[in-house]
């Protein structure tokens, strides 16, 4: 699957219109989740001020703002500027809305009812209108004022310390409050286009990066801290899940599985003591003596190459793998039987790598049809399409610095 600029859209949100107008991932990750999905997504982008991922991470002399994640998180997308302090900015945001069915932003808390283009204001424009508001804390309670950056809702959220395998905090390395947030802004915008299509009209959404991040962290995370009757003790997953070593790598062995599973690997490794073992009689006692058990595990995986292993497990039905550097993960062979890794070109940073959207629709396909934009670069086709403005009109909007 490459990007073809040339196809209609077929995905099972075309004919939906999303405004995007928020910056950096929290939003622009879910929104690109709609955008495969068909939806025309029309980010706005602050006039003068580019939205920051575009010089974040790795970028090209020559990509004119195309940075490698902007790259993933932007494609299929179209990209406008829009003075938003400037009343005729404003002006067009709100013409642009009353076509629209769903606006995203992901300004603080406020900052937009200020500038006269909140919910209250978009919604007298648009009663119809879904908008998906986010946040770093949400809009009220004591950290709701506070800037919010991935590391930070992580840290609040209790993301080093589940890392920390009994040891120091640490930090997960990747985005993950950013995406965690970014999924439910996708889902929720689908829940709310469903209940309107079921005459409940349009409304507004409210998403904290910190409510979705511990809601994601929950279930394992912070299973003693469920019971509230019950005085429980398990292992956290850090003790559970353990990295064994090969003959010239790592694998993993997943071993609190099911009972035929944990007899299959014993039967693999030649071990009927441990199938016998009252340790490791069933789920739960695996799970309460797991370092134990690891240990065990990891007396034997050191006879093996990854590649044997992996072949030795896969033979008795073990669940099993082996551990990938990042360049592995693009040579995998199911990865590359799946296509999941795509590469395409890009108009201004050539030859690049992408990943196809995950959901597989039978009947109406996503698709990777439009490179992520540069700056500002639809700014006059959508002006021009949309709101019918000619170019004398656009010229003087640019002369204003309403647009870029």
């Amino acid at each position: 699957m490459g990007i073809d600029a040339a196809s209609t859209p077929t995905g099972p949100l075309q004919g939906v219109r999303i405004i995007d107008l928020s910056a950096v991932v929290s939003g622009p990750f879910g929104t690109s989740i709609l955008a495969d999905q068909g939806a025309d997504v029309i980010m706005v982008e602050q006039a003068h001020a580019p939205d920051l991922i575009r010089s974040s991470g790795p970028l090209a002399d020559s990509a004119q703002g195309v940075s490698a994640p902007f790259n993933s998180i932007n494609r299929n997308k179209r990209s406008i500027t829009l003075n938003l302090k400037h009343d005729d900015g404003k002006a067009l945001l709100k013409r642009l809305v009353a076509e629209a069915d769903v606006v995203v932003q992901n300004f603080r808390p406020g900052a937009l009812d200020r500038l006269g283009v909140g919910w209250e204001d978009l919604r007298q424009v648009n009663p119809q209108l879904i908008m998906c508001s986010i946040s770093g804390f949400g809009s009220d309670g004591p950290y709701s004022h506070r800037p919010a950056f991935d590391p930070v809702v992580q840290c609040i959220s209790g993301y080093p310390v589940v890392q920390a395998a009994g040891g120091r905090p640490t930090l997960m390395g990747t985005i993950v409050c950013d995406k965690v947030t970014s999924l439910n802004v996708a889902q929720a915008i689908c829940a709310a286009l469903v209940a309107r299509a079921n005459g409940h009209g349009g409304q507004h959404i409210e998403l904290a990066m910190v409510d979705a991040s511990i809601h994601f962290l929950w279930p394992e995370a912070m299973w003693n801290h469920t019971y509230l009757d019950h005085d429980v003790e398990m292992p956290e997953l850090t003790a559970l899940y353990r990295l064994f070593p090969t003959i010239d790598g790592w694998a993993l062995v997943y071993s609190v599985s099911t009972d035929p599973q944990w007899q299959g690997m014993c039967r693999a490794f030649g071990r009927a003591d441990l199938a016998t073992d009252p340790r490791f009689v069933d789920l739960q006692a695996r799970t309460r003596h797991s370092v134990e058990m690891n240990d065990e595990i990891e007396k034997e995986t050191g006879r093996y190459t990854t590649d044997e292993l992996v072949q030795l497990m896969d033979s008795h039905d073990v669940p099993v793998a082996p551990v990938n550097t990042r360049q592995a993960v693009i040579d995998d062979p199911h990865v590359r039987h799946r296509n999941i890794v795509v590469e395409s070109e890009h108009p201004t940073a050539g030859r690049m790598r992408n990943v196809r959207p995950p959901a597989l629709f039978s009947a109406t396909p996503a698709q990777l049809r439009l490179p992520a934009p540069t700056f500002g670069q639809h700014t006059d086709e959508v002006l021009h399409s949309l709101l019918g403005l000619d170019d004398d009109a656009v010229a003087a909007l640019r002369a204003d610095g309403v647009i870029a």
